[in-house]
């Protein structure tokens, strides 16, 4: 039998380059073949630590997606702070990214629509529903919101669940579905393994 792949996920170090460090450790203990971050990388608060945090997931070959607090470390700051490698890297992210059935984004997926605000605009009731109207058979992966939870239609109803670590969701007849991994500055993360429609989150 052909083992599941699985695949790390994780979102909103906010500037903590041990956290991703932590997190990269954890994903390779569990044979993931490819880690996303789903953006806030740095925060706008610490930005001499855009470098560091970005040069771990450039080594690791992390795929990303651009949050709100790495727009404005570019936007705003101090020069000499952030090396021009950097911020080639920050500026070069995209909004949005793809796997198989699933969307990676920060918050909101609708960049085409929203411009910059997708990654500051929430996630509630009817920004789920248009999710849900436009991509009936996708998961959408975002980070923004900072507590683990999968939001799905059950019985004809949205459900709002949190999800807690240790705990494995299973996916199957569940798509369309939204999953907020939780914030990495926090300590968690995810793991998804798509061939066995699960997904499972961590504490580090």
């Amino acid at each position: 039998m052909t083992k599941s792949r699985s695949i790390g996920i994780m979102a909103d170090s906010h500037g903590m380059p041990d956290t991703i460090i932590g997190a990269v450790g954890l994903f390779r203990r569990e044979d993931c073949s490819l880690v996303y971050h789903l953006g806030d990388i740095c925060d706008s608060s610490h930005p001499e630590t855009a470098d560091q945090c970005a040069g771990i997931l450039r080594s690791n070959n992390i795929t990303a997606v651009k949050g709100n607090n790495d727009h404005a470390v570019l936007a705003n700051h101090p020069e000499g702070i952030i090396s021009e490698e950097t911020i080639g890297y920050l500026s070069a992210l995209p909004f949005v990214a793809g796997y198989g059935e699933a969307l990676l984004t920060h918050s909101l997926p609708f960049a085409e629509t929203l411009g910059v605000s997708c990654m500051i605009r929430g996630m509630g009731r009817n920004e789920a529903a248009l999710f849900f109207k436009k991509h009936p058979e996708k998961i959408l992966f975002r980070g923004h919101s900072h507590s683990p939870e999968i939001i799905s239609e059950e019985n004809g109803e949205m459900v709002f669940r949190s999800i807690f670590p240790g705990e494995n969701t299973e996916l199957a007849g569940r798509l369309p579905c939204i999953i907020t991994c939780g914030s990495l500055a926090a300590g968690y993360c995810m793991i998804w393994k798509p061939e066995a429609k699960s997904v499972k989150c961590y504490s580090i």
